[in-house]
């Protein structure tokens, strides 16, 4: 008896709330979808198979942080549709159930939905994991070999704990519900008004605007703060860690006040534009608004801020991804660079053919060939000088850009072997005098620091002369990128003089190569060598890029970001969504007498499911709007971040974050209305049979 009336609860319950239903078979699928990524690399390129395995391991400890706060939602949710079944709860109380029996129904419904969702959901994830892994292919720039269909015990098995403990909660915290109310305050729940926790207006005022006040300040902190750079000792001036906690509470407590001041500051003014506020549903549709933000309040707060958390997290990861992959495009503009840092050399010049005839290696045989020497500057005592913006600064009076306190700008280059690199890059020679210099810098945000100071003919010293710039600006074009470098972006090189170069201490040496045999032998013959100058001696650091590995670590980190900010926005994006339907189709049940009493008396359907659309849109909208405020500040300084150490903007690159932002929470929206929609129609309907 007890399990019939379990089933036939949870067949109520799945028709009434088939969002919550959904969202379980959703959160399933997806969990154990994203977490089979460690079998995907079975069926994809050898050198990615560690790699994704890596990836693997990073995404089952993401999976247990989702598994948390989704959790926590979701359990929210339950406790949500519990209070809206109290007077059912105490029906079956009076017709004889004990308490017990009534938790043991309780109970076996949760087990039940558990069951099936958990069943349905990993059916589905096992057909998205299929599509996923063509995705993942795509994202780390890889193909699938020998495909078949696969199946992870390992993703069936975290997925499984992690949703038997969200149950679990769910079972106890039913249990705890039930037993402590009474059974006269179960039958008159459905009586009982909401409570209203703020009534009058200077109170709401203050509450709203004191919120207000909080989060702007919260964004010109982090605004004009930006994120915590300097680690553990970081300099004077610069942001502490500190600093950004305190940042985070000030937008988390705006958060909470402003939507408990909202609700009733908003309709007491509404209730001053009385023209407004008497036509047609708007008192009716004001006061239901009002109402519902009142009694959920603390969780709309929580809501704006994990959407905040999602589309930041969605639109700045996958936009980071793109503005990384146009790093490393310019950042590798050779086929191999090898790179050998020996300051303890006292000869000048680096025999890369004696090395390379060591090795085995016919450099003009693999490709055409660049080399240069890099000395470094020094002050008046032979040591190495590291604060040329420094005096900079001192010379124009102007602050270095935030971030760029200790960049360095001290390495120096020949002018012939700057040309000679010009040239191999396709580009015209440059001249200078004696006592000049040019400055190589491609970091937009510094650009205009340095070249003030070069407008203003700032002097440099190098091995014992004055040298004046040669230019009033940096050079930005490609010859910036000496090298193979997977950032590609340089603060500062200076190019001097080819007798005041030769007096300057070593730094390292460099080779540039394009290959004129495959990919994959060049790569091996710039392999062996570099470990046969390495071998050669232990003073030198010797290390190499080739445009292989430069693809493959590129790919390998966009993909990672890509994946884990598709994942974390899917899926909050998808809890949060879950529980303002939840919500709404609560309250739209909970109000169908009001919407069949209203059209008992005449008031047209049209009007009625206007204020239900109001009524849905503005649950949805606010903590949306909220969440979007703080996402772009957030996004601002995250791209203010990036232009600091000389990326692109990624604001150009957020559509298609947004784009997915957009799909998931607006099909939600259209479903909830859709579904309150039929409720409310139901009820107007039973009416009029019964007329």
């Amino acid at each position: 008896m007890l399990a019939k009336l379990a089933f036939g609860n949870m067949r109520k319950l799945m028709h009434d709330y088939a969002v919550y239903f959904l969202t379980l078979v959703m959160g399933v699928a997806v969990f154990y979808a994203f977490n089979t990524i460690s079998v995907q690399a079975d069926f994809l390129s050898n050198s990615l198979s560690d790699v994704l395995k890596q990836v693997g391991e990073i995404m089952h400890g993401l999976t247990v942080f989702l598994a948390v706060i989704m959790g926590f939602l979701m359990v929210y949710a339950n406790n949500f549709l519990m209070r809206r079944r109290k007077k059912e709860l105490g029906l079956y109380q009076v017709l004889g159930m004990r308490a017990g029996q009534v938790n043991a129904i309780l109970t076996l419904e949760t087990l039940m939905v558990a069951l099936i969702s958990f069943i349905v959901g990993i059916a589905l994830g096992a057909l998205i994991s299929q599509l996923l892994l063509f995705v993942t292919a795509d994202m780390f720039a890889t193909k699938v070999d020998n495909f078949r269909f696969f199946f992870s015990p390992d993703a069936l098995a975290l997925t499984f704990f992690c949703f038997a403990i969200t149950f679990l909660v769910m079972m106890v915290m039913n249990s705890i519900t039930l037993s402590r109310v009474h059974l006269i305050d179960l039958m008159s729940a459905g009586r009982k008004n909401e409570k209203q926790f703020v009534r009058h207006l200077p109170l709401s005022f203050v509450l709203t605007a004191l919120g207000l006040v909080l989060m702007g300040y919260a964004y010109w902190r982090l605004t004009t703060q930006g994120f915590p750079l300097g680690g553990s000792n970081p300099e004077p001036g610069q942001t502490t860690t500190n600093d950004f906690l305190v940042t985070t509470a000030l937008v988390v407590a705006g958060t909470f006040i402003f939507f408990y001041g909202f609700a009733g500051g908003i309709t007491l003014i509404l209730q001053r534009m009385k023209k407004h506020y008497w036509s047609g549903l708007h008192m009716f549709t004001t006061r239901q608004i009002a109402s519902r933000i009142n009694t959920a309040a603390a969780s709309m707060g929580l809501i704006a801020l994990i959407l905040f958390f999602a589309m930041t997290a969605m639109t700045s990861g996958m936009s980071i991804c793109a503005t990384l992959n146009k790093s490393y495009e310019a950042g590798v503009p050779f086929d191999a660079s090898i790179g050998v840092v020996g300051s303890s050399l006292e000869e000048k010049t680096l025999d890369w053919k004696a090395y390379a005839k060591q090795a085995g290696v016919d450099l003009d045989a693999v490709g055409d060939t660049v080399s240069f020497r890099v000395g470094y500057m020094t002050n008046g005592e032979g040591n190495l000088t590291i604060d040329s913006l420094n005096e900079m600064s001192a010379f124009t009076g102007k602050s270095i850009p935030q971030g760029y306190e200790k960049a360095v700008a001290w390495e120096a280059i020949s002018l012939s072997d700057y040309n000679a690199l010009r040239t191999f890059k396709g580009l015209d020679p440059v001249s200078l005098d004696e006592d000049q210099y040019l400055y190589l810098c491609n970091m937009d945000t510094l650009e205009s620091f340095v070249n003030t100071a070069l407008e203003q003919g700032f002097t440099i010293t190098a091995a014992g002369q004055t040298l004046t710039p040669a230019r009033s600006s940096v050079i930005d074009d490609d010859s910036c990128i000496l090298q193979n470098d997977a950032i590609g972006k340089t603060p500062g090189i200076y190019v001097v003089a080819d007798d005041i170069a030769e007096e300057l201490p070593n730094y390292r040496w460099a080779l540039d190569i394009n290959y004129r045999v495959s990919t994959e032998n060049g790569d091996l013959a710039v392999k062996d060598l570099a470990d046969t100058i390495a071998a050669s001696n232990e003073e030198l650091y010797v290390g190499s890029e080739t445009k292989t590995n430069a693809a493959l670590e590129g790919t390998t980190t966009t993909g990672l970001i890509s994946y884990m900010a598709i994942y974390i926005g899917f899926v909050l994006v998808i809890a949060c969504a879950a529980i303002l339907a939840i919500q709404q189709l609560s309250n739209a049940s909970d109000s169908a007498m009001g919407y069949r009493t209203l059209s008992e008396l005449g008031c047209p359907e049209k009007t009625i499911f206007s204020s239900l659309r109001t009524q849905v849109i503005f649950a949805f909208a606010l903590p949306l709007i909220v969440g979007i405020a703080h996402s772009i500040c957030a996004t601002a300084a995250v791209n203010k971040l990036l232009l600091m150490f000389g990326q692109s903007s990624i604001i150009e690159n957020v559509g298609l974050g947004i784009a997915i932002f957009a799909l998931v929470y607006g099909g939600y929206l259209a479903l909830t209305y859709r579904m309150a929609h039929g409720v409310v129609k139901g009820a107007i309907r039973s009416a009029r049979h019964a007329l």
